[in-house]
């Protein structure tokens, strides 16, 4: 799945070849993967100028010049494709029709993506927001009994952090991925903090090197500890692997364990 880096790039790039153009039509092949009925939908977006398009956590945010907003989230099978209108073959999971010709297209082979219009504005803070302060990342760790890298998955927590950069983050921050995050001290907790903004801003700076035009491919090659095709860490350790309920984590025994 697109993670935070990936998404980021996608959404700069796209909003470079959307912004300030008219959404004409609007196709949707399940009506389940909407939360409301596809005709409000054509009612707030058909006709209107698209403001921006930004990321939002792992979602994809469109800003309309009538303040409406519709999100794409991908899910984990979901991925964006930019067709030409003459170009498009069937209802994908969903055509954004733009005027000019451009589509703006969501194919999904598990159809899990989903799309929401005018969504509740979030109050979790995002992964590089400035609201993701050490006081408020302790605070969320405080008596918290799970794993720390299920704590960072959790989209209620911190929105942003996908499977693969969870583990980049915690090999950086030296800690475990198996830590107990109540039990992890604040010395630790103030460098995971900043660790997390690191290395998702580096990892942003390491995509816009291998292509600036990114809008749906996925590049994790550069990645340090997740990462197939490594056998071992910067630091020389061999990078070890364990598979549970579908998440495969990838660490050294480097990483401090907290429990």
């Amino acid at each position: 799945m697109p993670e935070l880096p990936d998404l980021e790039i996608f959404a700069e790039n796209l909003d470079k070849r959307f912004r300030n153009k008219v959404l004409e039509q609007v196709e949707i092949k399940l009506a389940k993967s909407l939360n409301v009925a596809l005709a409000e939908l054509k009612v707030n977006l058909e006709g209107q100028e698209l403001k921006s398009l930004t990321r939002n956590g792992l979602a994809i945010s469109l800003q309309f010049k009538n303040h409406a907003v519709l999100t794409v989230d991908l899910m984990s099978s979901g991925k964006i494709n930019v067709l030409r209108s003459s170009d498009v073959t069937a209802v994908n999971l969903i055509n954004l029709y733009f005027k000019g010709g451009d589509v703006l297209a969501v194919t999904d082979p598990k159809d899990l993506s989903v799309f929401k219009l005018n969504p509740i504005q979030a109050t979790v803070p995002d992964a590089l927001s400035k609201e993701m302060t050490f006081e408020y990342l302790s605070s969320m760790l405080l008596d918290n009994k799970k794993q720390i890298k299920k704590v960072l998955l959790d989209q209620k927590i911190i929105r942003g952090i996908g499977h693969a950069y969870a583990d980049e983050i915690l090999w950086y921050a030296e800690i475990s991925p198996f830590s107990i995050a109540g039990k992890i001290p604040a010395n630790q907790i103030k460098k995971l903090q900043k660790t997390i903004k690191y290395v998702l801003l580096d990892a942003i700076k390491q995509i816009k090197k291998l292509s600036t035009e990114q809008v749906a491919a996925e590049m994790h090659d550069f990645l340090l500890i997740h990462n197939p095709g490594k056998e071992k860490s910067p630091t020389g350790r061999v990078i070890k692997t364990r598979s549970k309920a579908g998440m495969m984590t990838y660490y050294t025994d480097e990483q401090v364990l907290w429990s």
